[in-house]
Protein backbone atom coordinates (compact mmCIF):
# COMPACT_ATOMS: atom_id res chain seq x y z
CA UNK A 1 0.00 0.00 0.00
CA UNK A 2 1.28 3.49 -0.61
CA UNK A 3 3.23 5.45 2.41
CA UNK A 4 0.31 7.36 4.35
CA UNK A 5 1.69 10.53 5.47
CA UNK A 6 0.86 11.83 8.94
CA UNK A 7 -1.08 14.20 7.31
CA UNK A 8 -3.50 12.03 5.51
CA UNK A 9 -5.76 12.17 7.74
CA UNK A 10 -7.02 15.21 10.51
CA UNK A 11 -4.75 14.59 13.71
CA UNK A 12 -8.56 13.94 15.77
CA UNK A 13 -9.35 10.56 13.38
CA UNK A 14 -5.63 9.38 14.32
CA UNK A 15 -6.13 6.51 16.64
CA UNK A 16 -4.20 7.06 20.11
CA UNK A 17 -3.28 3.64 21.33
CA UNK A 18 -0.53 2.65 24.53
CA UNK A 19 1.81 0.80 22.50
CA UNK A 20 2.60 0.46 18.65
CA UNK A 21 4.98 -2.35 17.93
CA UNK A 22 7.22 -1.80 14.39
CA UNK A 23 7.99 -5.21 13.14
CA UNK A 24 6.01 -8.35 12.32
CA UNK A 25 8.54 -10.73 12.57
CA UNK A 26 8.64 -13.66 15.54
CA UNK A 27 9.41 -11.06 18.18
CA UNK A 28 6.63 -9.04 17.23
CA UNK A 29 3.83 -11.78 17.00
CA UNK A 30 5.23 -13.24 20.99
CA UNK A 31 4.89 -9.28 22.02
CA UNK A 32 1.26 -9.61 20.88
CA UNK A 33 0.51 -12.44 22.11
CA UNK A 34 1.42 -11.47 25.40
CA UNK A 35 -0.34 -8.14 25.00
CA UNK A 36 -3.73 -9.60 24.56
CA UNK A 37 -3.83 -10.88 27.95
CA UNK A 38 -1.23 -14.40 27.46
CA UNK A 39 0.54 -15.12 30.65
CA UNK A 40 2.84 -17.94 30.80
CA UNK A 41 2.13 -20.20 34.15
CA UNK A 42 4.30 -23.43 35.71
CA UNK A 43 2.64 -26.56 33.88
CA UNK A 44 1.16 -28.48 37.07
CA UNK A 45 1.27 -31.74 34.57
CA UNK A 46 5.09 -31.09 33.73
CA UNK A 47 8.43 -31.07 35.58
CA UNK A 48 11.83 -29.89 34.57
CA UNK A 49 14.77 -31.47 34.40
CA UNK A 50 16.79 -29.01 36.33
CA UNK A 51 15.60 -29.33 39.99
CA UNK A 52 17.31 -26.24 41.33
CA UNK A 53 14.93 -24.16 38.72
CA UNK A 54 12.03 -26.66 39.47
CA UNK A 55 11.94 -25.89 42.78
CA UNK A 56 12.11 -22.34 42.81
CA UNK A 57 9.13 -22.49 40.10
CA UNK A 58 7.49 -24.09 42.84
CA UNK A 59 7.54 -21.22 45.34
CA UNK A 60 5.37 -18.91 43.61
CA UNK A 61 3.58 -22.00 41.14
CA UNK A 62 0.12 -19.42 41.59
CA UNK A 63 1.78 -16.49 39.89
CA UNK A 64 2.49 -16.16 36.04
CA UNK A 65 6.31 -16.27 35.21
CA UNK A 66 6.34 -12.95 34.35
CA UNK A 67 5.29 -11.27 37.43
CA UNK A 68 7.71 -13.80 39.46
CA UNK A 69 11.56 -12.51 40.52
CA UNK A 70 13.23 -12.83 36.63
CA UNK A 71 16.75 -12.87 37.91
CA UNK A 72 16.00 -15.04 40.61
CA UNK A 73 15.03 -17.43 38.63
CA UNK A 74 17.66 -17.13 35.87
CA UNK A 75 20.30 -17.19 38.60
CA UNK A 76 22.72 -19.99 37.36
CA UNK A 77 20.84 -20.81 33.94
CA UNK A 78 23.57 -21.14 30.70
CA UNK A 79 22.51 -20.61 27.31
CA UNK A 80 23.44 -19.30 24.02
CA UNK A 81 22.27 -15.87 25.03
CA UNK A 82 23.81 -13.38 27.09
CA UNK A 83 20.32 -11.90 28.18
CA UNK A 84 19.43 -14.04 31.30
CA UNK A 85 15.68 -13.81 30.78
CA UNK A 86 16.27 -15.15 27.43
CA UNK A 87 17.92 -18.25 28.48
CA UNK A 88 15.49 -18.42 31.24
CA UNK A 89 12.64 -18.62 28.63
CA UNK A 90 14.38 -20.80 26.64
CA UNK A 91 15.09 -23.84 29.34
CA UNK A 92 11.09 -23.38 30.35
CA UNK A 93 9.76 -23.47 26.24
CA UNK A 94 12.80 -26.33 25.56
CA UNK A 95 14.22 -27.96 28.42
CA UNK A 96 17.43 -29.02 28.07
CA UNK A 97 17.50 -28.54 24.37
CA UNK A 98 21.09 -27.90 24.14
CA UNK A 99 22.13 -31.12 25.11
CA UNK A 100 20.03 -32.72 22.63
CA UNK A 101 16.74 -33.63 24.33
CA UNK A 102 13.50 -32.66 23.44
CA UNK A 103 11.32 -32.56 26.59
CA UNK A 104 8.05 -30.87 26.53
CA UNK A 105 7.52 -27.33 27.53
CA UNK A 106 6.77 -26.79 31.04
CA UNK A 107 4.68 -23.16 30.44
CA UNK A 108 1.16 -23.43 30.53
CA UNK A 109 -0.42 -20.30 28.54
CA UNK A 110 -3.80 -18.51 30.23
CA UNK A 111 -5.41 -15.65 28.61
CA UNK A 112 -6.87 -12.93 31.19
CA UNK A 113 -8.87 -10.88 29.01
CA UNK A 114 -8.74 -8.14 31.72
CA UNK A 115 -4.91 -7.96 30.74
CA UNK A 116 -5.30 -7.54 27.14
CA UNK A 117 -3.49 -3.90 26.59
CA UNK A 118 -4.44 -2.08 22.95
CA UNK A 119 -2.06 -2.37 20.38
CA UNK A 120 -1.13 -2.66 16.86
CA UNK A 121 1.62 -4.47 14.95
CA UNK A 122 3.12 -2.57 12.18
CA UNK A 123 4.58 -4.42 9.12
CA UNK A 124 5.76 -4.00 5.49
CA UNK A 125 4.73 -7.44 4.48
CA UNK A 126 2.51 -10.38 6.18
CA UNK A 127 3.11 -11.34 9.68
CA UNK A 128 6.55 -13.34 9.68
CA UNK A 129 8.81 -10.69 8.77
CA UNK A 130 11.85 -11.07 7.32
CA UNK A 131 11.04 -15.09 6.79
CA UNK A 132 8.63 -14.07 3.71
CA UNK A 133 12.10 -12.67 1.84
CA UNK A 134 14.21 -15.31 2.52
CA UNK A 135 15.58 -18.12 -0.36
CA UNK A 136 12.61 -21.23 -0.19
CA UNK A 137 15.73 -24.04 -0.40
CA UNK A 138 17.78 -22.64 2.68
CA UNK A 139 17.62 -24.87 5.69
CA UNK A 140 17.54 -22.79 9.46
CA UNK A 141 20.66 -23.45 11.51
CA UNK A 142 18.39 -24.19 14.50
CA UNK A 143 15.84 -26.87 14.03
CA UNK A 144 12.39 -25.80 13.17
CA UNK A 145 10.55 -26.76 16.47
CA UNK A 146 12.98 -23.96 18.41
CA UNK A 147 11.52 -21.53 16.11
CA UNK A 148 7.99 -22.08 17.48
CA UNK A 149 5.50 -19.39 19.34
CA UNK A 150 3.71 -19.84 22.51
CA UNK A 151 0.77 -22.26 22.23
CA UNK A 152 1.04 -23.85 18.88
CA UNK A 153 3.26 -26.76 18.32
CA UNK A 154 5.47 -26.21 15.28
CA UNK A 155 4.71 -29.86 14.39
CA UNK A 156 1.39 -30.20 14.30
CA UNK A 157 0.84 -26.51 12.45
CA UNK A 158 3.51 -28.08 9.53
CA UNK A 159 1.82 -31.60 9.75
CA UNK A 160 5.27 -33.05 11.09
CA UNK A 161 7.20 -33.12 8.20
CA UNK A 162 10.11 -33.70 9.11
CA UNK A 163 10.29 -35.87 12.56
CA UNK A 164 13.80 -37.09 12.42
CA UNK A 165 15.52 -34.91 15.21
CA UNK A 166 18.75 -34.95 13.30
CA UNK A 167 17.32 -33.55 9.80
CA UNK A 168 14.01 -31.44 11.71
CA UNK A 169 15.33 -28.49 10.14
CA UNK A 170 12.92 -26.46 8.53
CA UNK A 171 12.69 -24.06 4.97
CA UNK A 172 11.65 -20.13 5.36
CA UNK A 173 8.59 -20.72 4.01
CA UNK A 174 7.47 -23.45 6.09
CA UNK A 175 8.42 -21.07 9.12
CA UNK A 176 6.69 -17.65 7.06
CA UNK A 177 3.24 -19.72 6.95
CA UNK A 178 3.54 -21.13 10.43
CA UNK A 179 4.21 -16.85 11.35
CA UNK A 180 1.25 -16.85 9.67
CA UNK A 181 -0.83 -19.05 10.35
CA UNK A 182 -0.54 -18.36 14.14
CA UNK A 183 -1.47 -15.47 13.92
CA UNK A 184 -4.84 -16.13 12.61
CA UNK A 185 -4.90 -18.74 15.14
CA UNK A 186 -4.64 -16.91 18.07
CA UNK A 187 -6.86 -14.74 16.54
CA UNK A 188 -4.69 -11.76 16.75
CA UNK A 189 -5.25 -10.50 12.93
CA UNK A 190 -7.00 -7.09 14.71
CA UNK A 191 -4.31 -6.29 15.87
CA UNK A 192 -1.75 -6.62 12.58
CA UNK A 193 -1.66 -3.75 9.73
CA UNK A 194 0.46 -5.09 6.85
CA UNK A 195 2.32 -3.64 3.95
CA UNK A 196 3.21 -0.44 6.08
CA UNK A 197 6.20 1.24 6.42
CA UNK A 198 7.56 3.48 9.09
CA UNK A 199 9.86 6.31 7.79
CA UNK A 200 9.97 7.94 11.53
CA UNK A 201 9.05 8.31 14.74
CA UNK A 202 8.53 11.21 16.92
CA UNK A 203 8.15 12.01 20.36
CA UNK A 204 5.63 14.53 21.26
CA UNK A 205 5.79 15.86 24.49
CA UNK A 206 3.57 19.39 25.16
CA UNK A 207 5.44 22.00 26.31
CA UNK A 208 8.67 20.06 26.29
CA UNK A 209 11.31 19.07 23.39
CA UNK A 210 10.58 17.34 20.51
CA UNK A 211 12.98 14.66 18.65
CA UNK A 212 12.54 13.32 15.45
CA UNK A 213 13.78 10.05 15.73
CA UNK A 214 15.22 9.70 12.38
CA UNK A 215 16.89 12.79 12.01
CA UNK A 216 17.87 13.00 15.13
CA UNK A 217 17.30 16.57 14.85
CA UNK A 218 15.40 18.30 18.16
CA UNK A 219 12.65 21.22 18.23
CA UNK A 220 11.19 23.38 20.79
CA UNK A 221 7.61 23.48 20.82
CA UNK A 222 4.14 22.97 22.37
CA UNK A 223 3.48 19.00 21.07
CA UNK A 224 3.27 19.79 17.18
CA UNK A 225 5.62 18.05 14.97
CA UNK A 226 7.71 20.60 14.04
CA UNK A 227 9.61 21.86 10.55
Amino acid sequence: MPLLEGTTLPQEHLPTLPVVIVGNGPSGICLSYMLSGYKPHLDPATVHPNSVLYRKLQEAKHLPITEQDLEYLSEGLEGRSRNPVAVLFDTLLHPNADFGYEFPPVLQWRRDKQQHIPHLVLGNGTPGGAWHAMEGSMLTISLGIWMELPGVNYRDLTNGKRRDVTSDRATPEEISTYYRDYVKLKGLQKNFVDNTYVTSIQKLCRGHEVENLENGHTDKGDGGTGE
